[in-house]
C-alpha cells in the first residue's frame, strides 16, 4: 500500500482483467543506472507464513512499469535493494526487494514484505555491490569460458554463480582426459591479460537472420532456441555470446581472475574460479589461515609445506615403530 492507505489485499490487474500486467522496460538491459522511477503496475500475494515470533507475514509480487532490479536467469542471481514511496502527506514507506524473478509471460516480480498498490510512484534503488559483484563474476566467466576453450579447447557447458565462488563445467576435447597444473596457469594467465587490457564490452540486439550469420562464420558457437531479436554480449576481439545478464563495462573492471579449485563432474571437469573483489578477499583468507599455520609451526609462511611434509614422516614412522612393537 502506499503511506496513509487503509489497510487491505489489494487485487491484481490479472485477478481483475484476466490479462497479464505489461511487461517492464527492463533498463538493465541498455544502461547501468542503480537509481530509477517507476509506476506499480500490479500487485499479486505470493504467500502468507509466521515468522519466528508466531506473527503472520505475508510476500507480495509487485510489478512495475520499468525496473533496474535484474531478475535470476542465465546462472546470475536476482538484484537486491529497496523501492520507496513517498504519500502526498510526506509519509514515506520503503521496502525491502528480496527477490526478482521473470514469469513465462516475460513480466519482472518484485518480492517484497508490504503491497504497494497499483499506480503508486516508486523510487527503486539496486544493491551496488552486489550488483558489482555479479558483474564482476558474469563477464569473469564469459572471459574464463572464452580463454579456456581458445588456449586448450575446452568448452563451456554450465555455469553456476555461488555466493562466494562461481564454477563452470567443461567438456573437454576429443581424446583429453584431464586438465594439467600447465594448462590452468596458462589459462589463468591468459584471462589476466585480457583484464589488463582493458577491452570493451558491448551488448547489442540481433534477429535470427544475424545470429544465423554470426553462426556459420564462427562468431557464434550456439544459438539457443527462444524469441527474436536476441541479445549478444560483445567482448572486443574475444568473443560474442548470446547473454541476458548484466556486464561490466570494459574487461579492466572484471578486476583480477583467480582458478581456485578442479575436480572431475558427470559431465566433464567442474572449475571454481572468483574475480575481482571476491579474489582479493579469497587471497586474503588464504594468506591469514597460511599465516595461522606457520605461526603454530613457528616457521614462515614459505617453509609451511616443508615443515608439513616432515611432521608428516614422523608420525608415519611413529606409527610404523608402535605397530613393530605392538607385534613382538
Amino acid at each position: 500500500m502506499t503511506p496513509g492507505d487503509s489497510a487491505g489485499t489489494p487485487i491484481s490487474k490479472s485477478e481483475r482483467s484476466g490479462a497479464p500486467a505489461t511487461v517492464a522496460e527492463r533498463l538493465y538491459y541498455s544502461s547501468p543506472v542503480l537509481e530509477f522511477t517507476a509506476t506499480v503496475t500490479d500487485i499479486r500475494l505470493d504467500s502468507t507464513s509466521k515468522n519466528e515470533a508466531g506473527e503472520r507475514e505475508q510476500l507480495w509480487q509487485v510489478a512495475l512499469d520499468r525496473t533496474a532490479f535484474y531478475p535470476e536467469g542465465g546462472g546470475q542471481p536476482w538484484d537486491t535493494g529497496v523501492l520507496i514511496a513517498t504519500a502526498k502527506s510526506g509519509a514515506v514507506l520503503e521496502v525491502a526487494v528480496e527477490r526478482v524473478e521473470e514469469d513465462a509471460a516475460e513480466e519482472v516480480w518484485h518480492y517484497v514484505r508490504k503491497p504497494l498498490v497499483a499506480g503508486t510512484e516508486v523510487v527503486g534503488h539496486v544493491d551496488a555491490g552486489r550488483r558489482q559483484d555479479h558483474e564482476q563474476q558474469h563477464s569473469g566467466q564469459h572471459l574464463v569460458s572464452a580463454m579456456f576453450l581458445r588456449e586448450v579447447g575446452a568448452r563451456t557447458v554450465s555455469f553456476h554463480l555461488g555466493k562466494e565462488s562461481s564454477t563452470i563445467d567443461l567438456v573437454l576435447r576429443e581424446g583429453q582426459d584431464r586438465l594439467s597444473e600447465g594448462e590452468l596457469r596458462r589459462v589463468e594467465e591468459a584471462a589476466n591479460v585480457v583484464v589488463a587490457e582493458g577491452r570493451p564490452m558491448m551488448s547489442h540486439w540481433i534477429e535470427k537472420e544475424m545470429a544465423d550469420l554470426m553462426l556459420s562464420r564462427g562468431d557464434l558457437r550456439k544459438v539457443p532456441e527462444r524469441t527474436w531479436p536476441m541479445r549478444i554480449v560483445q567482448m572486443q576481439g574475444i568473443e560474442f555470446n548470446a547473454c541476458g545478464g548484466t556486464h561490466v563495462g570494459n574487461t579492466g573492471a572484471i578486476g583480477a581472475v583467480t582458478l581456485r579449485r578442479v575436480e572431475k563432474v558427470k559431465q566433464g571437469w567442474r572449475v571454481e574460479f572468483c574475480c575481482g573483489l571476491r579474489a582479493v578477499r579469497a587471497a586474503r583468507l588464504d594468506y591469514e589461515r597460511l599465516s595461522g599455520v606457520a605461526k603454530m609451526l613457528s616457521v614462515g609462511g614459505g617453509d609451511v609445506a616443508g615443515r608439513v611434509e616432515g611432521l608428516v614422516a614422523r608420525v608415519k614412522a611413529a606409527e610404523k615403530g608402535l605397530k613393530g612393537l605392538k607385534r613382538g
